[in-house]
């Protein structure tokens, strides 16, 4: 993967942790639709890392629904709505937050809310949430947990382009799901 950043991670008893979790987290991955969320318009995904059971969304709505429970449950309802009336609209969604083609963006109720959800945004039709959190800072780059989150969706991205380039991953005949390998191994590189 070539990504090499050093995080502060904050434990439960308010200390910080420095290390580079990145390369160690995304060695093994595979992207899982959300049935409870995809429908004709949107086919929305996340990612389980390594041999977990839990998606990148379901620890981000973990971590947050206590502090947070009105910001969740909109982005629960926005989610549905995507997957199933709407699609991915643009308006929904903070463009351009991970690096230029990426399609990595962030997904909010409302702009004036803290809560983000990094995903990565291929047009009307697919998402892939990630993780996320409360941002009081002006970018996610000045905040250690985005900026794990956001990284994460980047490589992930960057993986993602590679396989559709080798064929290995490829558009379904109607554009709405990703057909092919979605699991990304070690074992490969």
């Amino acid at each position: 993967m070539g990504f090499d950043k050093i995080i502060l991670l904050k434990t439960k008893k308010n200390s910080y942790l420095s290390i580079n979790l990145l390369p160690i987290l995304l060695m093994n991955y595979e992207i899982v639709e959300l049935v409870n969320f995809s429908g004709h318009k949107t086919t929305i995904y996340s990612v389980i890392l390594g041999d977990d059971e839990l998606t990148l969304y379901d620890y981000f709505i973990e971590e947050n629904i206590e502090e947070y429970k009105k910001e969740i449950k909109s982005i629960v309802n926005r989610l549905a709505i995507i997957g199933n009336e709407t699609g991915a609209r643009e308006q929904f969604f903070k463009l351009n937050e991970g690096k230029p083609g990426d399609s990595v963006c962030a997904l909010y109720d409302e702009p004036s809310n803290y809560l983000r959800l990094y995903c990565i945004r291929y047009g009307l039709c697919v998402i892939i949430l990630g993780g996320g959190g409360p941002k009081f800072t002006r970018t996610w780059q000045e905040d250690p947990k985005l900026t794990l989150e956001a990284s994460t969706l980047i490589e992930i991205s960057n993986d993602i382009a590679q396989r559709i380039k080798d064929g290995e991953i490829k558009w379904s005949h109607n554009g709405t799901q990703l057909i092919g390998n979605l699991k990304f191994s070690d074992d490969e590189q």
